[in-house]
């Protein structure tokens, strides 16, 4: 048995930052990671990275159709989506390498296979060969992460019934596809497929896209859908799929069925990675299918923590990121802070970018300002639909309580809408910086010009 201050399972960016501050004050730590590409969990392998390298790929491709906007002639072929994916294969490479140098920098001891609990301090490493190698920490992170959830009237069978996990390794561009969730992966993958050439139709259970956040946003993102060609249902529940001769059909409750559809990618959500850990061995409790944990990320076992999607929450790398940096400040200081959850930004990178951030409801004291959609400098010359701008207000103080961006660059915009929800910063305040012109971040100063 091997001895280290800290042993952390899962080596996604929560264990991953965890590690990495740990090692760098001292402490002995081991890495146990599942995962047989790369350290770096979903987010690196099968997530955040992935999708956005292929998300680049579309947005130059769209730009190369629309050239003729912009005054350029250009001849743009149909999609190779091999080419696509070895370019994408090539950037994780550079990645995960990169990973894996931070991690040796850091004198992290790595270890491959299934961690799980033997005691309240000791942790079995299983082996894809089977073997077991036993390791003692004083303390224990859980940072196993999340996987896609399975509709139970149709599991997954990476051809025909798709998960984001196997769509991302996707090489066949589907002529007609199916998405199940119209939520953040969903809606990418909508914008993915769609700019590559495939007829993409979105079925919603809830009223709205994006259900989690404000309606008229997500009503917003519906009709910018609709606008490029892509078919959204809402308040669509779906009652069987039939595959027949290599199609899909799909029944919907409302007695509607569509023929033909080539693939299914199913997005309804993520399940925490609990299974196998076997947590009863230390005496920790699950609740809702996740880790349970108070607000600083401590179960009820003195020494075990979990952090990121495996503890429920947001399920956001950048989250699960922060959680690991601020339980790691309370282990070493003897602090008590806790994440923050309003102040951390939600996004989607759709076309357009969907980026959110606190509150995205009125009420409790709490008011609603949408801006108009008027072009400007910056969203002309880009030609490019004008920024949709809500703020969620403090009605007593004037304090940003939330917001909520649609447009170009939104995904880099909202986060001067986390800084003032972080620091309870008014309309005004933030309406007194100055903002460079031509931006679309000038959106928000229109905005809340608008509003005071």
């Amino acid at each position: 048995m091997q001895d280290f201050d800290v042993v952390i399972i899962g080596g996604g960016p929560g264990g991953i930052n965890a590690g990495i501050m740990l090692s760098k004050a001292g402490k002995s730590v081991a890495l146990v990671q599942e995962e047989p590409e790369s350290f770096g969990g979903t987010c690196l392998n099968r997530g955040c990275m992935p999708t956005k390298s292929l998300l680049k790929a579309a947005t130059a491709y769209r730009y190369a159709k629309d050239a003729a906007k912009y005054g350029l002639e250009l001849h743009v072929g149909p999609v190779d989506l091999e080419k696509v994916r070895a370019v994408t294969d090539g950037d994780l490479g550079m990645l995960r390498g990169a990973v894996q140098g931070m991690l040796d920098q850091a004198g992290i001891t790595g270890f491959r296979g299934k961690g799980s609990f033997e005691s309240d301090r000791v942790i079995a490493v299983t082996r894809n060969d089977g073997s077991r190698e036993m390791l003692h920490g004083e303390t224990i992170i859980i940072a196993t992460g999340s996987r896609p959830k399975e509709l139970s009237i149709a599991p997954f069978d990476g051809k025909h019934i798709l998960s984001s996990d196997q769509m991302l390794v996707n090489t066949e561009l589907p002529e007609r596809l199916l998405i199940v969730g119209g939520g953040a992966i969903g809606c990418e993958f909508a914008t993915l497929y769609h700019t590559f050439g495939s007829d993409v139709i979105i079925a919603e259970a809830m009223e709205s896209l994006l259900p989690r956040e404000d309606y008229e946003a997500g009503k917003a993102l519906q009709a910018a859908f609709e606008a490029q060609g892509i078919k959204v249902k809402t308040g669509t529940a779906i009652e069987r799929f039939t595959v027949k001769d290599g199609k899909v059909s799909v029944a919907f409750k409302n007695g509607e069925v569509i023929n033909g559809i080539d693939k299914v990618l199913v997005g309804i959500g993520r399940s925490a990675n609990v299974e196998g850990l076997n947590v009863e061995a230390a005496g920790v409790r699950t609740e809702g299918g996740a880790i349970k944990v108070n607000d600083l990320m401590e179960t009820e076992v003195p020494g075990i923590y979990a952090v990121g999607d495996v503890a429920g929450g947001l399920t956001l790398a950048h989250a699960a990121e922060k959680e690991a940096q601020l339980l790691v400040q309370n282990l070493l200081k003897g602090s008590r802070r806790a994440l923050n959850q309003q102040a951390v930004p939600r996004v989607a990178f759709t076309h357009p970018e969907v980026a959110a951030v606190g509150a995205s409801r009125e009420g409790n004291g709490v008011k609603a300002y949408t801006f108009p959609q008027v072009p400007n400098g910056r969203s002309v010359v880009d030609k490019v639909a004008p920024a949709f701008v809500k703020f969620f207000v403090k009605e007593q103080t004037s304090e940003i309580a939330g917001a909520v961006i649609i447009g170009e660059a939104a995904t880099e915009m909202i986060h001067e809408m986390a800084l003032a929800v972080e620091n309870g910063l008014t309309l005004q305040q933030v309406g007194a910086t100055v903002h460079v012109h031509p931006t679309h971040s000038k959106n928000i100063l229109q905005a809340i010009h608008g509003c005071v």
